[in-house]
């Protein structure tokens, strides 16, 4: 048991004075990443308690990369900076605390490239979506509409870029809720359907999403919902 620990100790400090580390940080921690080996540390001590699962994902960094580079030379594209996905298994894991570090080591085994060039073209193409210039989100939709498991995603944001009085009827043309997995997608088809009255519906999908908007549809639609007229209510069961 005790000469995995001395390796990882041994290697894992000039491995990230390497010109092929990647790094990443966001408002909670800093990441780098090389080969097989990563390390984390905490900005704020509130995350002090995520350090593990920080190094988990930091592992990941340079597959993600690959990915998104695989994309967008694919799509002749550049792909927003601040989207990464991945789906992938974590094996061999280890890890060890060197002064304020965490230092893990791992094999990261991707699931198949179909699967992450899909997860990763409809996280881009809804943030594409919400920008002013949306030159590259028709390339973006084509990948995540052809893969059955964005499918539903893509449907939601097709029909959040899509006129007002368009929407409703595309999504029940189109749309699988029970597959949504992203929460800015379920939050824009509870915001259509709050419009029309489905509120029943509303309270389901907001159930199932954590994001601020989708507490904020839950509550308004169960508010809707509590102020029925007894006739109106009866149509609900």
């Amino acid at each position: 048991m005790l000469a995995p620990i001395l390796a990882l100790s041994l290697v894992a400090s000039p491995t990230f004075d390497s010109e092929q580390t990647i790094e990443q940080q966001t408002a909670f921690f800093k990441s780098q990443a090389n080969g097989q080996y990563a390390r984390v540390i905490a900005l704020k001590s509130s995350a002090k308690s995520a350090l593990e699962q920080a190094c988990r994902i930091a592992l990941t960094l340079p597959q993600r990369s690959i990915i998104k580079n695989t994309l967008a030379k694919k799509l002749n594209i550049t792909l927003p900076e601040s989207v990464s996905f991945i789906d992938a298994e974590i094996t061999d894991y280890k890890q060890e605390k060197q002064q304020d570090w965490l230092t893990c080591t791992g094999v990261v085994t991707p699931a198949a490239h179909d699967i992450n060039e899909a997860g990763l073209a409809v996280r881009a193409a809804w943030q594409v979506g919400s920008q002013k210039d949306k030159t590259n989100l028709r390339p973006l939709l084509q990948v995540a509409l052809n893969h059955p498991t964005t499918m539903s995603d893509a449907v939601a944001l097709v029909a959040d870029q899509s006129p007002e009085e368009q929407r409703l009827s595309y999504l029940d043309k189109y749309l699988k809720a029970g597959e949504l997995k992203l929460d800015e997608a379920k939050a824009s088809v509870a915001q259509t359907w709050l419009v029309n009255k489905r509120y029943k519906q509303v309270i389901s999908l907001t159930q199932q999403c954590e994001s601020i908007d989708c507490k904020r549809l839950n509550l308004a639609a169960q508010t809707e919902f509590d102020n029925l007229p007894a006739d109106d209510l009866s149509s609900y069961f």
